[in-house]
């Protein structure tokens, strides 16, 4: 049976807070954790008005003392604007709190724009030469570290369960040659899909971390009752797609009657058409064949499931359907 993992960003919908968003994250999570979920992901973004979440190493203890079962981490961690050392604390920290029930996924991406990487005093040191430092500090090795006779406390405690996360065939490769576990995010690109799961596979080396490839797809998904509530529920992602990449306006995702009454363009429908490759929406039963498929095709060992609807019921009730559909 896949595994099935929920990916939450801390969707900011109009007409409520954003700490409404992070206690809705909560709430989630725990309906998750209930249902059988393996893993709750919470993402970072910077200076968004559409994602709440901007410090994933809080919001995880935050989860973890809240629910019993399920894995929490980090989907993920943005590398490249801290010490590998504090990272390497932080997670020593949490997985001493919450054993065998933390994952670390790293990502190279800022979060942002240019702006963020200013405020975040973002160094130009390469991501990956920090993620191997990172990974040399959890594991006590004294190897590729910038800073010798330092030692990330709590030491002594199970590592967390490394991820790397991307869409580059970069991080394919690094993730396959430091035998770690690797998920590409096609709900922000797929275009080197395909590119990232051959590298992976054909460049994977054994390590103390795993033996064999373990690949993670993440991907935008909605399931409903029926196909047609589906495609509703996809009008918020697909508003908020058309204003936020066409547009360039950071806004919150939009409410039912903002999304369901704006009249999309031309462009708008070339774009949300474009994406709709990369996402599965429908009622269980098309959801269920499609996202077997894809588990099939491509050798997967889990899949990782973004869901962002107007109204939270609705969200929940999405991922109560996948979960059942698969899983039961």
């Amino acid at each position: 049976m896949i595994k099935l993992n929920i990916l939450d960003q801390s969707p900011v919908i109009e007409g409520i807070t954003p700490a409404e968003a992070v206690l809705q994250t909560i709430e989630l999570a725990k309906f998750a954790d209930n249902l059988g979920y393996q893993r709750y992901w919470v993402a970072e973004h910077h200076s968004s008005y559409s994602f709440a979440s901007a410090s994933p190493e809080i919001l995880i203890p935050a989860i973890a003392s809240l629910t019993k079962k399920i894995r929490i981490g980090s989907g993920g961690i943005l590398i490249s604007h801290y010490s590998p050392f504090k990272i390497a604390e932080q997670f020593n920290l949490l997985q001493s709190l919450y054993p065998d029930r933390i994952d670390l996924g790293i990502g190279r991406a800022p979060g942002g724009d240019k702006n963020i990487i200013k405020a975040m005093r973002t160094s130009n040191e390469d991501s990956f030469a920090k993620t191997t430092e990172l990974i040399n500090h959890l594991k006590g090795s004294s190897e590729k570290k910038s800073y010798e006779n330092v030692t990330a406390v709590p030491s002594g405690v199970k590592l967390p369960e490394i991820w790397i996360l991307g869409t580059s065939p970069e991080s394919s490769i690094y993730a396959a040659e430091n035998g770690l576990p690797y998920i590409f995010g096609s709900f922000i690109n797929d275009e080197y899909m395909l590119q990232c799961f051959q590298n992976y596979y054909q460049n994977f080396k054994p390590s103390i971390f795993f033996k064999k490839p373990y690949l993670s797809l993440a991907l935008f998904v909605i399931c409903a009752e029926s196909n047609s509530e589906a495609a509703r529920l996809a009008k918020c992602s697909e508003y908020w797609l058309s204003q936020t990449f066409l547009k360039g306006q950071n806004i919150p995702f939009p409410d039912r009657q903002t999304a369901e009454s704006y009249n999309f363009s031309f462009e708008d429908k070339m774009l949300i058409q474009y994406r709709r490759k990369s996402a599965v929406i429908g009622d269980a039963e098309f959801v269920s064949n499609k996202l077997k498929e894809i588990v099939k095709k491509y050798a997967l060992h889990e899949l990782t499931i973004v869901t962002i609807t107007s109204d939270f019921e609705d969200r929940k009730k999405s991922y109560g359907l996948l979960y059942k559909s698969m899983c039961e």
